[in-house]
């Protein structure tokens, strides 16, 4: 686990996911909107969060909030880390009520400073399903670079799925 304490941006506060946050997990995770492109399926009881939830303490995922609301409206968080070579995998959702206010960009600006400059990495990896256009822009908005698509790389909901990947480099970052 390698999440920074706290990080704050113009609007948002990013802070460490704890038990209490099992409630606004669910509220995210079930709505089918968010679970389309994840291998996850859509929640349908609250005790699936707390499963998810324990995973994502276990990799220091990060809770999005909107500062002056108690209420958890997404997470991000870098995990996979390879010191040896400073390289992390990125994850990320939001709620749909919030998609397209530019808050996932404001969070993981905040992120990526946080692992280019504290935690020294080099590369971020981020992987997409080749149809979530709205997640592609968020990546390519930030910099982010296509590298290629991995053929039938996972299996979720009954299929096999393509994914694409995605890398940021320290020298790319611009922000």
């Amino acid at each position: 686990m390698m999440a920074p304490c706290m990080l704050t941006t113009e609007r948002l506060l990013l802070r460490p996911l704890a038990r209490e946050d099992a409630g606004d997990i669910y509220a995210v995770f079930s709505h089918p909107e968010v679970t389309r492109y994840y291998e996850i399926d859509t929640m349908t009881d609250a005790a699936q969060a707390d499963i998810l939830l324990d995973h994502f303490i276990s990799i220091g995922r990060l809770g999005i909030r909107l500062k002056g609301d108690s209420r958890l409206i997404g997470s991000c968080g870098l995990f996979g880390f390879n010191m040896p070579y400073r390289s992390a995998s990125l994850g990320y959702d939001l709620s749909p009520e919030y998609w397209g206010r530019g808050i996932m960009t404001e969070a993981l600006k905040a992120l990526f400073g946080f692992g280019f400059s504290t935690l020294g990495m080099n590369r971020l990896n981020a992987l997409v399903y080749p149809d979530n256009l709205a997640s592609i822009r968020v990546l390519e908005g930030l910099g982010f670079e296509k590298e290629g698509v991995m053929r039938e790389f996972g299996y979720w909901k009954g299929a096999f799925h393509d994914m694409s990947l995605y890398a940021l480099l320290r020298g790319q970052w611009r922000f």
